[in-house]
């Protein structure tokens, strides 16, 4: 192999390895892009089911409320029923 088709190949060699290097550097940099916008995305849906999960327990608190006795008493009165032993106000005429 004489000199010139060494350097040639050096050449070629060196190259190629200069191509790759960036074709995987592109590659990695596309990768980071998108990690870092699926963590953006996770991080916002992380939030929104933070939020569901409070409105829910504010809900189920607010229908542990309005099951109680007290509460279903208190609205059939306001809807005008009454128990049969209910002592209620004579109007006086």
């Amino acid at each position: 192999m004489n000199e010139s088709k060494f350097k040639r190949l050096v050449v070629a060699i060196t190259a190629g390895a200069v191509m790759l290097l960036i074709f995987l550097l592109i590659i990695m940099i596309y990768q980071l892009i998108a990690i870092s916008a699926e963590r953006a995305e996770e991080r916002e849906l992380r939030a929104v089911v933070e939020q569901y999960m409070a409105l829910t327990e504010d809900q189920q608190k607010t229908l542990d409320a309005r099951t109680s006795r007290q509460w279903i008493e208190r609205r059939a009165r306001e809807l005008g029923y009454v128990y049969k032993d209910d002592v209620g106000l004579v109007s006086q005429e």
